[in-house]
């Protein structure tokens, strides 16, 4: 990352970098997740002993827990992000509203990192569980094109566990302060 691309990053607001994180991100990882799941059914089309297709399943298992961390940041924090932007330019100001706003806002940062956490351990077990490159079995091209769609996810969403991590989350927290959510 150039830095020219961290200053653009930094200085983006919430909702256009949460924009950006939709538009780019999650679609791009969506459309990798697909291409790899396509994959997946190539390959248990093919007569295969079984070692090769445990990693088909761990790729399966991957490729489920991925979109539904896809799904989770669509459903979930880009809406929030909206919400929080409206408290924002609404002046809103959580100190003395009558809601428990707090709660909710603190649950959102926690369940994004936790989430961050969880895909980081998916990631590495993918990469454990990788196809061996020197052995004696050859596999078919099939796998390599897995593997490739599988290492290209796993750059991706190291990529987007960087971006939310160092500039979306603490875009919220700063939002959250602005309309004192953090200070009850």
């Amino acid at each position: 990352m150039t830095i020219g691309t961290h200053e653009y990053f930094r200085e983006t607001g919430l909702v256009p970098f949460a924009d950006q994180l939709k538009s780019k991100y999650y679609a791009a990882a969506e459309d990798i997740n697909n291409k790899a799941r396509r994959q997946t059914e190539k390959i248990k089309r093919l007569e295969m002993a079984e070692a090769p297709l445990q990693y088909v399943s761990l790729c399966e298992r991957v490729l489920t827990e991925t979109d539904s961390y896809i799904r989770n940041r669509q459903s979930v924090y880009l809406p929030y992000v909206l919400k929080l932007s409206d408290k924002v330019a609404d002046d809103h100001n959580c100190a003395n509203c009558t809601g428990n706003c707090k709660l909710e806002h603190d649950s959102h940062v926690m369940e994004l990192n936790a989430t961050n956490d969880l895909i980081r351990q998916v990631l590495s077990r993918l990469k454990m569980a990788s196809l061996p490159l020197y052995s004696e079995t050859t596999f078919p091209d099939e796998f390599r094109v897995l593997r490739a769609h599988m290492t290209l996810l796993e750059n991706h969403l190291t990529e987007l566990v960087f971006l939310e991590n160092n500039y979306l989350i603490p875009k919220i927290r700063e939002a959250q302060k602005s309309i004192n959510a953090l200070n009850k």
